[in-house]
């Protein structure tokens, strides 16, 4: 079970570092150094998910399955709402 944690903490990890190179370049057919709006949405979400990543990692050190869940919803919920209002955003 810690495996898959890890794998999932790596996931948002993944995520976070995406959207951190994005910042510079093109995002999609956006540029953000134009639209400071939408570069200031991809930093708080960028924050958001190396959050719940590093969560994720300290919850692998313990053995609190609650805790290990709590962190995989928070992930989850945090994917969907940074889709949907990715959405509503462009």
């Amino acid at each position: 079970m810690r495996i898959m944690m890890l794998v999932f903490a790596l996931v948002l990890f993944g995520i976070s570092y995406y959207l951190h190179r994005q910042l510079n370049g093109r995002f999609l057919n956006h540029q953000p150094q134009k639209e400071p709006q939408l570069k200031s949405f991809l930093t708080n979400y960028r924050n958001y998910f190396a959050i719940i990543g590093g969560l994720t990692c300290i919850s692998m050190l313990t053995s609190n399955v609650t805790f290990w869940l709590v962190c995989l919803l928070m992930g989850c919920i945090l994917a969907a709402v940074f889709a949907v209002s990715f959405a509503n955003q462009i």
